[in-house]
């Protein structure tokens, strides 16, 4: 039984890994912009 819940655990989790992976990005989140560091300070450039 504990067999059958760790392999079905191991799927779900590399399905939920693929589905974030193949996502198309919006550049909204950590790849444009330097890491995303500066979206909540008070200065603007």
């Amino acid at each position: 039984m504990i067999k059958v819940l760790l392999a079905t655990h191991l799927l779900i989790a590399l399905a939920m890994v693929g589905v974030v992976l193949l996502q198309r990005s919006d550049g909204g989140a950590l790849g444009v912009g330097g890491g995303g560091t500066g979206f909540m300070t008070g200065r603007q450039a």
